[in-house]
């Protein structure tokens, strides 16, 4: 009994003698981290996501789709615009259920088709007529394996700090979704399934779905990159996706060649990139530009850049002449030394060719052809050999 009570007070000393512990708080989950307080859905059109600061989420869902579309500006705005998430869910559709659907269509529009002609709808009657074709033939390629069916679900969810914002962003995206002439509805009385479907979890709980073939499937894909340009060169713009500004440099040593062209419908704004290129390449770097111009739109950017502008015409000072010689600089291929030299030959086709042009343009006459340009061409030669003569009379070479 003594030696219990000994050893008891020896562990109440040992106990004393040791640092005082703390309870720890319990740790918390990476899902309990980033999950809101609550979501309310009792809202019809909308979720209101409640945490520390409350946000507002709008659902919406691809109604309409067009009969043509342009790869890949289909969905760019659903993916581009704002703060906005997109979800996409492709099933493929068997071939045994392809055929099957596609003869119910062409079997439907060939009935209405009959009624339409016995109605005497012409105008319905050769749409129907187009759209049976067409059934036929992506059935045929289907049979044959060119192509497959795919059935796709597209839901975007859009999130803003209040209601008025939503409102606002939601007309504006129906604006730009309607330029491309695809129709997207709010998730009515469906926010919730809506938002679910999403979420990272592959669940589609709405199952809105659209019926695409293997080449209008790809128009979906948002087949762009994140990083556009180079490390070098001129600010051109920013990155819709990264806002990192765009550089630009012709001469980079990516490229195979200095070559550059630009394609776009008119007022699309070919003439400012092109100014914008040529003024910012003088600024930054130093390159100079030469612009044929035949409209004298690039002479404010001339005067502005310090430039020259040269003015060629009927009634100008300055005049081009086709037979002047330029000695040019070569590179021997076998020794690899510059040399001079002067090529008549290439000269002579030269000064014949624009001389068939502008005898072409001036006449309008179809007795130009070949024996013209002979005829030219031997004309032209005789002069530079009356040239060469002289030159070596005068001892010049």
């Amino acid at each position: 009994m003594r030696r219990k009570k000994q050893q008891e007070k020896l562990e109440k000393q040992y106990n004393d003698l040791q640092e005082p512990q703390y309870n720890i708080l319990k740790k918390q989950t990476l899902k309990e981290l980033i999950a809101p307080a609550g979501i309310d859905a009792s809202h019809i059109d909308h979720l209101e996501i409640i945490s520390n600061t409350t946000r507002y989420a709008r659902s919406f869902f691809v109604s309409t789709l067009p009969r043509m579309c342009t790869f890949p500006e289909l969905f760019r705005e659903m993916y581009l615009f704002g703060d906005i998430n997109t979800s996409v869910y492709i099933n493929p559709v068997p071939e045994a259920r392809s055929q099957n659907e596609l003869n119910r269509v062409i079997n439907q529009l060939e009935t209405e088709r009959i009624v339409a002609a016995d109605r005497g709808n012409i105008n319905r009657e050769s749409i129907l007529a187009q759209k049976r074709i067409e059934a036929e033939a992506l059935r045929d390629d289907i049979a044959s394996g060119f192509n497959k069916l795919f059935e796709a679900s597209i839901v975007a969810t859009l999130f803003s700090y209040n209601l008025q914002s939503l409102e606002a962003y939601t007309k504006l995206l129906a604006t730009e979704m309607s330029k491309t002439l695809v129709g997207i509805k709010s998730a009515w009385a469906m926010q919730e399934e809506a938002f679910q479907s999403n979420l990272p979890l592959m669940k589609d709980k709405i199952k809105r779905t659209h019926t695409f073939d293997r080449n209008s499937m790809a128009t979906v894909f948002p087949f762009t990159t994140s990083e556009v340009g180079h490390l070098t060169g001129i600010p051109l713009g920013i990155n819709k996706q990264t806002g990192v500004p765009i550089l630009f440099d012709n001469f980079h040593e990516s490229l195979t060649n200095y070559n550059m062209v630009i394609f776009a419908k008119s007022g699309a704004g070919k003439s400012v990139t092109m100014k914008t290129l040529i003024s910012r390449s003088s600024v930054l770097m130093g390159i100079e530009s030469l612009a044929l111009d035949a409209e004298g739109e690039y002479k404010p950017v001339a005067d502005a850049l310090g430039g020259v502008n040269v003015i060629i015409g009927p009634s100008s000072d300055t005049i081009i002449n086709l037979f002047d010689l330029e000695v040019e600089t070569v590179k021997d291929q076998i020794t690899g030394k510059e040399r001079l030299t002067l090529n008549l030959e290439n000269k002579i086709e030269d000064v014949t060719q624009a001389l068939v042009t502008m005898a072409k343009g001036s006449t309008r006459s179809t007795e130009v052809n070949e024996l013209t340009k002979q005829i030219i061409a031997e004309a032209v030669a005789d002069e530079y050999e009356r040239l060469r003569n002289y030159i070596r009379s005068k001892q010049f070479i």
